[in-house]
C-alpha cells in the first residue's frame, strides 16, 4: 500500500507541476496578447488555439486532483447523515459509476485522437496536429480514474485517518 501511495503522490506531484506551468503559459500568452493588441496593434492570432487547448488540459487535471481528494463528486448531503457501515457502499458505488463515466470519456477521447491522427487534421492557425490537443482527454481521464480507485481505496481502508494519526 505505501508503494502505491507514493506513486500516486508522485502522479499528483507532476499533475500540481502541469497545472502550474499550463495555468503560467495561459497568463503570459493572454496578457501578451492584449499588450501586442493594445500597444503594438498586431494580435497574436495563435494565442486562441493554445488557450482553449491548455485550458481543456488544466479542467481534466484540476478535477483528477480532486479526485484524489473526493471533492469532484462528492455530494456529502445525502452521504454525511448516512449511518458509519452504509458508507463505504455508498462510496464504492459512487467510485463505480464515477469509473464508467469516466472509461466511456476516455474511450471517446481516444477514438478522437486516433480518427485525427488517420485524418492527418492539423490546427488552422498553428498547423499542429489536433490528436495532440485532443491527447489531452485520454491523459486526463486516465489521471481521474486512477485517482478515483485512490481515493475509493483510501476512504474504505481508512488510510488516510491512520496516516493523519501518524503524522500527529
Amino acid at each position: 500500500m505505501k508503494v502505491y501511495k507514493k506513486i500516486m503522490d508522485v502522479l499528483a506531484s507532476a499533475e500540481k507541476l502541469i497545472l502550474a506551468a499550463s495555468t503560467l503559459l495561459i497568463l503570459v500568452l493572454t496578457v501578451g496578447n492584449v499588450f501586442s493588441r493594445k500597444v503594438i496593434h498586431r494580435s497574436w492570432s495563435f494565442t486562441e488555439e493554445l488557450v482553449v487547448a491548455v485550458f481543456v488540459l488544466i479542467t481534466l487535471m484540476a478535477a483528477a486532483l480532486a479526485c484524489r481528494e473526493g471533492e469532484l463528486v462528492s455530494l456529502t448531503l445525502v452521504t454525511d447523515r448516512l449511518p458509519g457501515k452504509t458508507k463505504k457502499p455508498v462510496v464504492v458505488l459512487v467510485t463505480v459509476l464515477s469509473v464508467i463515466f469516466t472509461v466511456i470519456l476516455f474511450k471517446y477521447g481516444m477514438d478522437k485522437v486516433l480518427t485525427q491522427l488517420a485524418n492527418g487534421k492539423r490546427t488552422f492557425v498553428l498547423n499542429w496536429p489536433e490528436w495532440i490537443f485532443w491527447s489531452f482527454v485520454p491523459i486526463g481521464s486516465v489521471c481521474m480514474i486512477l485517482h478515483f480507485v485512490e481515493y475509493c481505496i483510501d476512504f474504505c481502508t481508512d488510510f488516510k485517518f491512520v496516516k493523519r494519526k501518524e503524522e500527529a
